[in-house]
């Protein structure tokens, strides 16, 4: 993905103290479905393939091509490499790894009568992982500027006691930003020295998760076509912590000394979405698969504090001052992620295996925030209506390819695939791609599965917006890791 297009999302960062942005909105709609480690295994490409959990995120239709009740469940460990580089100062690299149950589910068969023509009638309730925020990075650099400009340009024509209580009111009691001649038009101790470096670095990590409960049933018509239909119920848990600060060791300043920023923003939600697909064989090697889901409608509530100390020198005198918000802010709203449809499409090679792909498409710029607390309050309001078309014009609409292909040779089986996710920003055709591997092995009712996932891509982060001075840029390298283990044991009927 390129740079400029996360950049843009950073824009809005502390607009209002609640803090919603557009990157939010992305957040909980770029989804990387892991689900079981087969699925993982042929990239979830298995849209038109069926017989697999995954069935449930990529195409509910295939949940009606199981022939045995099942129940099975997905342990994880994940490995992240984020390599971060403040423009261009020296690259730094942190690690994060842990663990995580991916995929839960039970699925029971139903039979038809002999003799029936609808085959199978099949129901499932199962939990899968829909996104993986687990993610932290760490930047240390000298470069000119300060998080103070920032704080400057957010207090303008105010008055000290309209300033937002979780940022440039934190900055003006503490004395990182001040008003000497009583004009509303705030100053720092960098004023006067815009062209000295100061040291900056920041820790950042991202904890959580957003998983998805769904309840479906499918069934299976003569063995030619599958339907079905499921209820999601889609869970957030996302928790961000920030530790910025500010040096001069060279004494570059002769006033400035320290300056420290932590922010710590918790999401927490649950909504709703349904699904539908469908599964028609054309052939008895050709299958061919179309599936829909609805936007999913979030209710989220974000908790968030800050604190921010400061260190200057006056008259030789070391002077700090540390304050925190006054309260825990806390807020409450809706948002609604797009629709997602897809096309798949799968050849089935008898018992040798299968090759399979799918095309999906997702407007990202559909996204939506319904700020439910405004409560006819006019301020948040025109945020969220400035939010929404903030969305609407930074992303698009785009398409994610899915390609895979599994070979077995008795009870082993071994698969590969690869994703290529199209880009949510506008303007942008860049691919992330994800490469997935997998092996398989069939004992009787028990089965056990094994994948590997890896994603490599370059992003761009800000740790504060400003528009006098120069952008501090951040460039991400990320190598994204997991190992899925799939086990399993089947129902005899």
């Amino acid at each position: 993905m390129k740079t400029i297009g996360f950049i843009a999302c950073f824009f809005m960062i502390n607009a209002l103290a609640k803090g919603q942005t557009v990157s939010d909105a992305l957040r909980y709609s770029y989804l990387n479905t892991n689900g079981s480690a087969r699925s993982m295994g042929v990239a979830g490409s298995m849209g038109a393939i069926g017989g697999d959990f995954g069935a449930l995120n990529s195409n509910i239709a295939g949940l009606g091509g199981y022939r045995f009740s099942e129940i099975a469940f997905s342990p994880t460990l994940y490995f992240n490499q984020i390599s971060s580089n403040l423009r261009n100062t020296g690259k730094l690299t942190d690690n994060k790894y842990g663990t995580s149950i991916d995929h839960l589910g039970l699925v029971i068969v139903r039979n038809g009568y002999e003799g029936a023509k609808w085959k199978h009638v099949n129901y499932a309730i199962g939990y899968n992982r829909l996104a993986d925020f687990n993610k932290s990075f760490y930047f240390d650099g000298a470069t000119t500027g300060s998080i103070t400009d920032h704080w400057r340009e957010k207090a303008v024509r105010l008055k000290s006691d309209q300033l937002d209580d979780f940022g440039a009111g934190l900055a003006y009691e503490t004395g990182a930003i001040y008003d000497s001649n009583g004009d509303n038009i705030y100053e720092s101790d960098f004023i006067d020295f815009p062209n000295k470096a100061v040291n900056k670095s920041q820790t950042v990590n991202y904890r959580g998760s957003l998983n998805e409960l769904s309840v479906g049933i499918a069934g299976n018509y003569k063995d030619q076509l599958m339907i079905g239909a499921a209820v999601g119920v889609p869970m957030v848990t996302y928790v961000e912590e920030k530790n910025y600060n500010e040096s001069d060791p060279s004494n570059l300043n002769p006033v400035f000394e320290r300056l420290g920023y932590t922010e710590y923003l918790k999401t927490q939600g649950n909504g709703i979405n349904l699904k539908m697909g469908a599964i028609l064989k054309l052939h008895n090697i050709f299958r061919l698969g179309i599936s829909f889901q609805t936007p999913s409608l979030l209710e989220q509530s974000d908790t968030y504090e800050t604190s921010v100390s400061y260190s200057y020198l006056d008259k030789g005198k070391l002077n700090t001052f540390d304050k925190k918000s006054p309260q825990l802010g806390q807020y409450t709203y809706n948002l609604i992620t797009p629709a997602r449809a897809g096309l798949s499409f799968g050849s089935v090679l008898g018992r040798a295996g299968f090759v399979s792909a799918s095309v999906e498409y997702i407007n990202y710029g559909g996204a939506q925030f319904d700020f439910v607390d405004a409560n006819g309050n006019n301020a948040d309001i025109d945020y969220q209506n400035e939010l929404n078309k903030e969305i609407e014009k930074q992303y698009q609409s785009t398409l994610n390819y899915n390609l895979g292909a599994e070979i077995a040779i008795d009870d082993l089986r071994l698969r590969g695939g690869v994703k290529l996710l199209g880009s949510p920003y506008a303007n942008d055709n860049d691919l992330t791609r994800i490469y997935t591997a997998g092996v398989g092995f069939r004992a009787g009712k028990f089965f056990m599965d094994l994948a590997l996932q890896h994603t490599r891509y370059d992003d761009g982060y800000l740790p504060y917006s400003t528009s006098s001075n120069d952008l501090q840029l951040v460039n991400n390298r990320y190598q994204l890791n997991r190992m899925v283990v799939t086990l399993g044991y089947k129902i005899a009927r």
